[in-house]
């Protein structure tokens, strides 16, 4: 907090001083008290409060440029191999050759020491960077910020009287946003065309004029955390959503930790879309690759590191590898805040059924396995996602489980209404109509039963991009009702005789639950969560991947209404011991979990040291 608000809300006296030791702000904070004729004397006014601080307040922009002076000072000014071309020649009377562009692996390790070496008074050299890699980054900056000065011209514009260290940073930021969308603009193309290392290094180059100010915006958060009293206070978690403006699990998952909280923990839902706690703008807008309609904000680097050190967190948790989720993890690796992650999504598997691509399904997979093995613990909602987890490389003893709740006072049996909705025998479909839902196999299916027995109607509940090849295929067979909210999803449910469910690559399967809890046998693929959430011939009924089964399945439960309220039934009383209680107490565990582990490393680690 700035040290005037830290006077009056902690009592004392404030001074100022600039602390400068890069030289750039000389004089600009100060300490105003009545004149005195002796040091004494001015001593004396300080100790009475009769003291002001005044001029500038300290900030990460101001940080950041200190260290830029510091380094100019060393590199340039003090000559030898550092030296920072352009300003003066060596011994021999030879121009050095340009810096080497600067590796994101070895700024990433700049950064991390800053912020965890960043109070330390003395320590070993190190021995993984070094002078060429400071001048490295240093150029990349100033050439990425468009400031043509070095050396003493560089330290003489820092030390103008008209300099402003905000003006700066906005210039910086604004260079930022403005090539971050073009490095997501054609880093999707390149994704596309499988240039992977294209697409990461036109991000790089984007970032690096918000680089200096990100273990600077940091490192500051946690000198204020710790003027900061926090006994008895709950630990705080910040749970980053990607992509959370359209309509799927993830999107009602988060509503939910939203509205009943965490127990023992306060949760604030950061991400780029409405409905969170804290909203990032967004530079710009990524179009997932092959799903049109689905965007994902792309948050500025500065403004993500802001809210980050601001909220001081005791832990982030990232719900999906989105653009605010992987600059989350770089984060935290950076801060050392510990890191969680939950898996929802079978992404590289959905990546392979849109494009029939395999080596972009690698290419994901590698992706997927790089973010999930970087967090000390990873949730998982069922049994089939801890294999795809392990699978992608995360060790088993990092997993966790976290399954998803059921609102029984939302989705109830009572709510029926038979006359709502057209067919005798209703079949209701609720969710994205996308091929790697099982959509192709689901309209297969529900036409070969609908040929032996006129009587079905099929309702879909949702949208999604296969919508019109469906509605092509279907006719009448079928109604489309879009997607459903409020107390239109419930009846829905209710007023339908038979769930049908086809995807064979869902993590957990809510809708299967939700179903369950409106009294609904449901018929399923025995693959994925569903085949775990469904009890088969108790709870409902598991086929194998194949139409004509599953069309069998659907006709025995439309010839016997008996058997239909026998499945409900058991279903419903199921569904009821998956509350929305049960499942935010698992993620408080996971949370508890994932610190404990995190002490206990950061304890080892500190044995190692001495």
């Amino acid at each position: 907090m700035p040290a005037v608000i830290y006077i009056e809300t902690h009592g004392g006296t404030g001074i100022g001083g600039s602390d400068d030791h890069a030289g750039v702000d000389i004089g600009r904070t100060f300490t105003e008290a009545p004149a005195a004729a002796t040091p004494e004397e001015f001593l004396a006014h300080l100790r009475r409060g009769d003291a002001e601080a005044r001029g500038e307040q300290g900030s990460a922009a101001k940080w950041a440029h200190a260290a830029m002076a510091l380094a100019t000072r060393a590199l340039a000014l003090g000559g030898g191999r550092g030296y920072l071309g352009g300003q003066q020649r060596g011994a021999s009377g030879e121009v050095p050759p340009p810096a080497q562009r600067p590796e994101p692996g070895t700024v990433l390790k700049m950064a991390e020491r800053v912020i965890r070496e960043g109070a330390a008074r003395k320590g070993q050299i190190a021995a993984d960077v070094g002078p060429e890699d400071a001048r490295a980054l240093l150029e990349a900056w100033l050439d990425g910020i468009g400031l043509d000065l070095r050396g003493r011209d560089l330290i003489a514009y820092l030390q103008s009287e008209g300099f402003s260290h905000a003006d700066l940073y906005r210039r910086a930021r604004r260079i930022h946003d403005r090539r971050l969308r073009a490095a997501v603009d054609d880093g999707a193309k390149a994704v596309a065309n499988g240039d992977l290392q294209a697409a990461v290094s036109g991000l790089f180059e984007a970032l690096v004029p918000a680089v200096p100010y990100m273990p600077a915006t940091a490192f500051l958060g946690t000198e204020k955390a710790k003027l900061r009293d926090r006994s008895g206070e709950r630990r705080r978690v910040a749970v980053i959503a990607d992509g959370i403006g359209s309509m799927h699990g993830v999107t009602h998952t988060i509503e939910q930790i939203r509205e009943r909280g965490v127990p023992g923990f306060d949760v604030d839902i950061v991400g780029t879309d409405p409905g969170v706690d804290r909203r990032l703008p967004a530079a710009t807008e990524l179009e997932v690759p092959f799903y049109k309609g689905m965007s994902l904000g792309v948050p500025g680097l500065p403004d993500l590191v802001e809210v980050l050190a601001e909220g001081c967190y005791d832990l982030v948790h990232v719900t999906a590898p989105g653009p605010a989720g992987i600059a989350a993890t770089l984060m935290s690796r950076i801060t050392g805040v510990p890191l969680l992650a939950s898996y929802h999504t079978e992404i590289a598997t959905y990546a392979g059924m849109r494009t029939r691509d395999e080596t972009l399904e690698a290419l994901t997979r590698a992706g997927l396995g790089a973010f999930y093995t970087a967090p000390g613990a990873v949730l998982s909602p069922s049994p089939s996602a801890d294999a795809s987890v392990i699978a992608l490389g995360t060790d088993p003893a990092r997993l966790g489980r976290w399954e998803r709740g059921v609102d029984t006072e939302r989705f109830d049996p009572a709510k029926a209404d038979r006359d709502a909705f057209p067919g005798e025998v209703k079949v209701l479909y609720a969710g994205r109509l996308t091929r790697e839902k099982g959509v192709d196999l689901l309209a297969e299916s529900f036409l070969v039963a609908h040929a032996s027995d006129p009587r079905l109607h099929l309702l879909l509940a949702g949208g999604g991009p296969e919508e019109g090849e469906l509605r092509e295929r279907l006719g009448e067979r079928a109604t489309f009702l879009g997607w459903l909210s409020g107390e239109d999803l419930p009846r829905a449910y209710a007023s339908a005789d038979a769930f049908l469910f086809c995807s064979g690559t869902d993590t957990y399967g809510q809708v299967i639950l939700e179903a369950a809890a409106s009294g609904l046998p449901v018929v399923a693929v025995a693959e994925g969560g569903p085949a775990t959430l469904i009890e088969n011939r108790h709870t409902g009924l598991l086929c194998r991947p194949d139409a004509d089964q599953i069309a069998g399945t659907l006709l025995r439960l439309a010839s016997s209404p008996e058997l239909r309220e026998q499945l409900g039934s058991a279903a419903a009383r199921a569904a009821r011991e998956r509350s929305w209680e049960r499942s935010m107490g698992q993620l408080a565990a996971g949370y508890r979990r994932a610190l404990e582990a995190a002490a206990a490393s950061q304890s080892q680690g500190l044995s190692r040291a001495a």
